[in-house]
């Protein structure tokens, strides 16, 4: 299952993309949480102590301030293709179980 959400812009951190330039970027992947005070996703839920609310469909830039994305709340992820606590490629243990009611993280075989 899909939702769409706001992603607030302050949690976004920049990030240097192939020409040079920064932009506030959640990438595709990215292990969102759900910041209570304003219903809006945070990147790295774990970082700032939010509940754990799934995993970012596309990437977003949020460089000119927040915006709807879509986040998948229930269902199967690849985990090699995630980002967690800003790690790409694996999802810590605490997300695994913060999510286990909904999202079934799988390994894809990438040879």
């Amino acid at each position: 299952m899909i939702a769409s959400y706001t992603v607030d812009a302050d949690y976004v951190t920049e990030q240097t993309l192939a020409n040079g330039t920064t932009r506030k970027v959640a990438w595709e992947g990215t292990v969102m949480g759900l910041n209570s005070s304003n219903s809006q996703a945070v990147p790295n839920y774990t970082t700032y102590g939010f509940a754990a609310l799934g995993v970012l469909l596309q990437s977003v830039d949020v460089q000119d301030g927040n915006q709807v994305a879509p986040v998948v709340f229930r269902g199967d992820v690849a985990e090699d293709y995630c980002y967690d606590n800003g790690v790409f490629g694996t999802v810590l243990s605490a997300t695994k179980v913060a999510l286990a009611d909904r999202i079934q993280f799988t390994t894809v075989n990438r040879l």
